[in-house]
């Protein structure tokens, strides 16, 4: 059965304790390997964790810059009752 996956905080915390475990005067040399292993796992998933959620936020960032640009084009515009136009900012702006 595999391990159920880890969030990154837990993962992190988890990391911090296994490097503090290694800071210590009294490391035992026969858990040494598994937990210098069981590190890099967890920086390998902390590392992963980061490169998805920039991903996400260039996604989102891109669409909204998308969006804005969209809502800037001309012919976006929306009439008033007054026959002006109204603006990405919601100012009037004469109709030529």
């Amino acid at each position: 059965m595999t391990e159920p996956e880890i969030g990154y905080a837990e993962a992190l915390a988890e990391l911090e304790g296994i490097l503090d475990e290694l800071d210590g005067d009294e490391v035992d040399v026969d858990v040494l390997g598994s937990r210098v292993r069981r590190a890099a796992e967890l920086l390998r998933l902390c590392r992963d964790r980061i490169a998805s959620a920039r991903f996400d936020v260039e996604q989102v960032v891109a669409e909204l810059e998308a969006e804005a640009a969209d809502a800037g084009a001309p012919g976006r515009e929306e009439a008033t009752a007054d026959g002006e136009a109204s603006g990405v900012d919601g100012v009037a702006t004469p109709r030529q």
